[in-house]
C-alpha cells in the first residue's frame, strides 16, 4: 500500500510534487514511472534542484546561481571598479575609505596622521582647512579670511611684512607714513609705489587717465622736486617740459645750446628735442603760455624765445642739408645728442640754411616761430652757434 505524505502545501506549490514514494522519489499516478519523476526533481545532501534551470538553492536558501554572494566593497578583495579594499580596515580616516577609494586630500575624509583636516570642496588657501589639508595657522603664509589680516610667512613686523600675530600689516607702502625705505608715501600722482616719479612718462604709465597739466617730478631724487608741465596726450602721452630762464643779471652770456645742455643735465634732463609734429605743437603752446613757473632765477613766465635753441646738432662741420626741410628724412646729417627721432619742419623755410659757411661741428641753430607753432626762420651762427637765456628741458624718455 502506498502512502502519500504531503507535509507542506507550500512545497507542493513550489515543486509541483504532491507525494513522495517510499524510495524518496515523487509519486506521479499519471506517469506510473519513477524514472520519469526523477527527471523532474532530485534530492541530495543539502541540495535541492528543480526542473526550473533559473533556480538553484542550498537547503539554507542561499542562491548559488551566480556562485554565491557577489563581490562587495569591504570584503577585503579589490574587485574591478575598486581602487582599494582593506576589508574591515576600510574607514573614513584610513588609507582606504568606506567606499573603497584611496584617501586623498579633497575627498572629505581626513587621513589620520597625514591630513589635519579635509573639508572636501570647501578646502581653500583662505579657508580654515587649506588646499593642502592643513589647518590654517598664523605663519603658514596663507591669509585665513576668518581671522588673519596678513600672513607672509615671515611675520616679524618689519617693513613690508606682517605683525607676529597676523593681526595687521607691518609698516608698508600706502600707509601714508614716510618710512626710511620710502622716497614718498602719499596719493600724489608723482608718488608711484612709494618711489618718486622721474618723468611725466612714469606718471602717465602709472595712471593713464591723468590729464595734462603741471606736475612735480624728481629726476635727481626725492630731495629735488621740479615743477614741470606734463603732456598726457600727444603721441600717447608722457612728454615732460621744464622751463628755464637764466637770470639776466648774472650776465652769463652767451648761452648756446651746448651750455643749455649742461644746465638741463643739472636737473637730470636734456635740452628739448621736438620728436614729432604733435610734440612740437605742444612745446610751442607751453612756451607761449603761462602754465608752469621757470627755474634758473629768471621770472618771465612765457614767450616763444623758450624755443630759440633746441638740442639738434650737425654731425659734420661742412655744409649739409642746405635748403632741406629740418627732419631726419630730408636732413640725416643733423640729429639730437641722444640719436633719437626729431622734427622741426617738413617745409624749407630758409634755402641758405641750416649749415652755411662758418658753422661748426656741434653748433646749433637759432629759431624763430610763427603763432601757429610752425618755424618762421632758422639760421646757424659761427661758434658757439645760436644762444638764448631761455629754453626748455625734457627727460627724453618719451618717444613717438
Amino acid at each position: 500500500m502506498r502512502a502519500c505524505y504531503c507535509a507542506l502545501l507550500s512545497l507542493v506549490a513550489v515543486t509541483g510534487v504532491g507525494c513522495l514514494s517510499s524510495r524518496g522519489g515523487p509519486l506521479d499516478s499519471d506517469s506510473g514511472s519513477d524514472s520519469e519523476a526523477s527527471s523532474e526533481a532530485s534530492t541530495g545532501p543539502g541540495l535541492t534542484t528543480t526542473g526550473d534551470p533559473d533556480l538553484t538553492t542550498t537547503s539554507s536558501g542561499e542562491d548559488l546561481s551566480s556562485g554565491g554572494a557577489g563581490p562587495a566593497c569591504g570584503d577585503g578583495t579589490q574587485d574591478p571598479g575598486e581602487a582599494c579594499d582593506d576589508g574591515d580596515a576600510n574607514a573614513e580616516a584610513a588609507p582606504c575609505t568606506p567606499d573603497c577609494t584611496v584617501n586623498v586630500c579633497g575627498d572629505g575624509y581626513p587621513l589620520a596622521g597625514v591630513e589635519d583636516c579635509d573639508d572636501g570642496q570647501a578646502n581653500a588657501d583662505d579657508a580654515a582647512c587649506t588646499s593642502a589639508c592643513k589647518l590654517a595657522s598664523c605663519g603658514d603664509g596663507l591669509v585665513f579670511t576668518g581671522g588673519e589680516a596678513c600672513d607672509d610667512g615671515k611675520n616679524d613686523g618689519s617693513y613690508g611684512s606682517c605683525a607676529p600675530d597676523c593681526s595687521a600689516l607691518g609698516p608698508h607702502c600706502g600707509d601714508a607714513i614716510l618710512d626710511p625705505e620710502e622716497a614718498c608715501d602719499s596719493d600724489d600722482p608723482s608718488c608711484i609705489g612709494c618711489t618718486v616719479a622721474t618723468s611725466c612718462l612714469k606718471i602717465h604709465e602709472a595712471d593713464p587717465n591723468l590729464q595734462s597739466g603741471p606736475r612735480m617730478i624728481f629726476p635727481i631724487g626725492p630731495d629735488m622736486p621740479l615743477a614741470v608741465y606734463c603732456d598726457m596726450t600727444s603721441d600717447g602721452g608722457g612728454y615732460t617740459f621744464l622751463k628755464v630762464d637764466i637770470d639776466s643779471e648774472l650776465n652769463d652770456l652767451p648761452y648756446p645750446a651746448k651750455k643749455a645742455e649742461s644746465t638741463c643735465a643739472m636737473f637730470g634732463m636734456q635740452l628739448l628735442v621736438p620728436r614729432s609734429p604733435d610734440h612740437l605743437a605742444v612745446a610751442h603752446m607751453i612756451a607761449v603760455g603761462d602754465n608752469v613757473p621757470p627755474v634758473g632765477g629768471g621770472q618771465k613766465p612765457s614767450g616763444s624765445d623758450y624755443l630759440q635753441i633746441l638740442g639738434i646738432y650737425p654731425k659734420q662741420s661742412s655744409k649739409s642739408c642746405l635748403g632741406n626741410a629740418l627732419n631726419p628724412a630730408t636732413c640725416p646729417q643733423w640729429a639730437p645728442s641722444d640719436g633719437g627721432p626729431w622734427f622741426v619742419s617738413d617745409v624749407v623755410k630758409n634755402p641758405a640754411e641750416p649749415d652755411p659757411d662758418g658753422a661748426c661741428l656741434g653748433c646749433s641753430l637759432l629759431y624763430t616761430w610763427n603763432p601757429d607753432a610752425s618755424v618762421k626762420n632758422y639760421k646757424s651762427l659761427p661758434n658757439p652757434g645760436g644762444s638764448s637765456l631761455r629754453f626748455m628741458c625734457d627727460v627724453g624718455d618719451k618717444l613717438p
